[in-house]
């Protein structure tokens, strides 16, 4: 059989890959799993064989957590994971030096990683976007401005700051108005001055705040993006960030952390300022994290609204070479091309 895999791989030039990850982080729902997914079926398009698991082909990609890899020794073993802090969890560093090579998920990610003491040589392989999301062309004339927050209940993605922002900035109006797409459910609570949640639905209080906690379809999550205006995401920290590159590639603007994101170039006027400081997530987060500025985002949301045909057109004529530069193919094939020449 190995002999039969030897003569393939020679003559079709075609990389036989076992790819392992953690049978949990299978679910296309969730990040890993979204992004799994398209690892392998773009690998698959461009000819390449990826059984799960395979210790007899020459390669495998452990796409998962540290405490997940299968590091077996008659394997070339690439270590793959997106990581949101500066230091890594206990156990990590040592899983990952026993591999051959590592890839990270963005220019941020390889540099957490080398400051971290990983070895072994690293490159980035970012993720891409699918064809679906296409750039539509928005303007505002009639009706509310609709912003969109979507990464509920995970809190470094900061659904709350989100909330309490756009209620300091444009508080009742029903100019004015919030989706939030949950996954399942929703964290979010409004506070009376003495610190006690007060209303856990948001809408008791809020007319102009709305939440939608189903899953949802990739087709139907592209029509709730493109019934909306703005999309706003002030992440403590992202390993890739799928949400605000679906939003650049519609052509939304997008209101997003600017340290951490592989797309800052794309991000334009409504970057958002953050600082350092210490990770409020130690046990799963160790290290620093970044905090996005309250300030610069009740900032950024006063520019969109005053502002945004400018805003829309200036995102909306970037969004082809935004879907351009994240192509899955091309950057499946560009991560693969070592790989061939190697083996």
């Amino acid at each position: 059989m190995n002999t039969i895999l030897t003569y393939y791989e020679r003559v079709c030039q075609v990389v036989i890959l076992s790819f392992n990850t953690n049978p949990g982080s299978l679910n296309i729902n969730t990040g890993y799993g979204y992004a799994g997914y398209h690892m392998v079926t773009s690998m698959q398009e461009l000819g390449h064989k990826i059984p799960f698991r395979f210790p007899k082909a020459k390669v495998q990609l452990n796409f998962s957590q540290p405490q997940f890899f299968d590091l077996n020794k008659d394997q070339y073993q690439i270590g793959y994971m997106p990581w949101e802090s500066t230091q890594l969890q206990e156990g990590w560093l040592e899983a990952f030096n026993e591999c051959d090579e590592v890839w990270a998920t963005s220019p941020w990610v390889k540099q957490v990683y080398e400051k971290c003491g990983v070895t072994p040589p690293i490159h980035v392989y970012e993720h891409g976007i699918e064809n679906i999301w296409q750039p539509i062309k928005r303007y505002r004339k009639d009706g509310p401005l609709r912003f969109l927050h979507v990464g509920e209940p995970a809190p470094r993605k900061s659904g709350q700051m989100t909330f309490e922002a756009f209620v300091d900035v444009f508080g009742n109006d029903p100019d004015y108005r919030l989706t939030i797409k949950s996954y399942k459910y929703n964290t979010i609570r409004v506070y009376n001055k003495y610190n006690n949640i007060i209303d856990s639905t948001l809408t008791n209080t809020y007319n102009n705040i709305s939440i939608i906690p189903e899953e949802v379809s990739t087709s139907q999550m592209v029509g709730i993006f493109n019934s909306h205006h703005c999309l706003i995401y002030p992440s403590w920290g992202e390993g890739f960030g799928f949400i605000p590159l679906q939003a650049l590639a519609s052509g939304m603007p997008v209101i997003c952390t600017e340290e951490w994101a592989p797309y800052k170039k794309f991000l334009g006027p409504l970057a958002l300022k953050s600082q350092y400081v210490n990770s409020p997530w130690q046990h799963p987060h160790p290290g620093l994290m970044v905090e996005p500025s309250y300030e610069d985002l009740c900032n950024l949301l006063r520019k969109t609204a005053d502002e945004y045909n400018t805003l829309a057109d200036y995102y909306y004529e970037q969004a082809a070479e935004v879907g351009k530069a994240y192509d899955w193919l091309q950057l499946t094939d560009n991560a693969f091309s070592r790989l061939k020449e190697k083996f």
